[in-house]
């Protein structure tokens, strides 16, 4: 983890819970979508309306169960690599925005640079890119690396 990665709070929702009584594994995507909008509204501001950001990629490693307590979590990210039209954000996520806190799961998703109007990829602006790198560090640790 880099030494000061953005940190945003996200809510958990009693409907996350699943029969087992802790987060389902599904709804740590959208803790991590929901994350990762907060995140991108600091860095980038408002949302473009021609071009968007589609994710191509996502992996999460589970480390621990998360159960709802009523706090919310805290997810940690920043870009781990930039590419000519796609980067990866990766995430550390946390049962609480306690210093205390356990880390429940690290995870990578790899986003692309999209043209919404004619439908296909595009190269980073080079002023998105100037933030993207602004936020680098180096990848989160994931437990396997697909071939």
């Amino acid at each position: 983890m880099p030494d000061s990665p953005t940190v945003v709070t996200v809510d958990l929702r009693w409907s996350d819970l699943d029969a087992l009584r802790h987060v389902n594994n599904v709804q740590f995507l959208r803790l991590l979508e929901e994350a990762r909008i907060k995140g991108f509204h600091e860095w980038f501001g408002p949302v473009r309306r021609s071009n968007g950001l589609l994710v191509a990629h996502a992996s999460i490693d589970y480390l621990d169960q998360l159960h709802f307590r009523g706090q919310a979590v805290a997810v940690h990210l920043w870009v781990s690599r930039v590419a000519g039209a796609s980067f990866d954000t990766s995430y550390e996520l946390y049962d609480s925005p306690e210093p205390d806190a356990r880390l429940c799961a690290r995870a990578l998703t790899t986003q692309v640079a999209f043209d919404m109007t004619d439908q296909k990829p595009v190269r980073i602006p080079d002023d998105l890119r100037a933030v993207l790198s602004a936020h680098s560090a180096p990848p989160v640790t994931m437990k396997r690396r697909g071939s």
